[in-house]
């Protein structure tokens, strides 16, 4: 995952910041999100500036670890928190809810509280 995504992120800066500085002198970059649970790709996307959100499948439950890197002091980032049921292979089986809309609301809701309790602000 890391040597698909990292490369193309980086190129993708090089490029931008090429481009903004020939048309129009600015300040701005573009938001970047990038969809992982891997502790490390997310972690060379932080330590080199490359994205701005975080999209985790596992709502930060895969690497907890990963809530450190959301809570740099340099940078504010954002994350999507998203529902799963066990992992690739079993997640077909485990689709038996009691309410749907009630039940993944919950996991979500405790996921952020979760993420507040560990000092992620909730609007983020």
């Amino acid at each position: 995952e890391r040597d698909l995504v990292v490369p193309v992120l980086q190129l993708f800066q090089k490029e931008w910041n090429d481009i903004k500085n020939k048309i129009v002198k600015c300040d701005a970059k573009p938001i970047i999100s990038i969809d992982t649970i891997n502790y490390n790709v997310f972690k060379e996307c932080v330590d080199n500036d490359l994205v701005d959100i975080l999209n985790d499948i596992s709502a930060c439950t895969n690497n907890p670890e990963i809530i450190k890197l959301l809570k740099k002091k340099n940078k504010f980032y954002s994350v999507v928190l998203m529902h799963k049921r066990g992992n690739p292979h079993t997640m077909d089986e485990l689709t038996n809810y009691d309410n749907l809309v009630y039940d993944i609301k919950n996991y979500l809701e405790q996921r952020l509280n979760f993420l507040v309790l560990n000092g992620i602000p909730r609007y983020r």
